[in-house]
């Protein structure tokens, strides 16, 4: 019998669990398409990363993947399986975290470099 594949890791900040639950509860994705949604979520938020405003210019990637994770998992996620994890959409998936990230700069502004 073949090993069943591992179900990938996310790293969901513990604020987010009752809404990644229900996000994963309600698109009852099947492994392959959780395997896909968060590698499509890897590539979208490096892409993003690559592309983030000028105010985000000091944020390393993982800085910048953490601040996405901590504000946007659950909708980014949610996202990601509705479109079935398909890399030929990564481009709805940047926008929409471009988004999110301008969202947050509208309420919090950009962070400010320490001297």
């Amino acid at each position: 019998m073949p090993a069943r594949p591992s179900t990938p890791v996310i790293n969901t900040p513990e604020h987010h669990f009752g809404a990644m639950f229900l996000v994963i509860a309600s698109r009852e994705p099947d492994d392959v398409t959780l395997r896909a949604a968060t590698n499509l979520i890897d590539s979208a938020a490096t892409a993003s990363w690559a592309l983030r405003p000028d105010d985000l210019a000091t944020l390393t990637q993982h800085e910048y993947r953490q601040l996405l994770d901590y504000t946007a998992a659950p909708q980014v996620l949610d996202l990601a399986l509705y479109l079935g994890g398909d890399r030929k959409q990564i481009r709805t998936l940047m926008d929409h975290i471009g988004r999110e990230i301008a969202e947050l700069l509208i309420h919090y502004g950009p962070p400010q470099i320490q001297s």
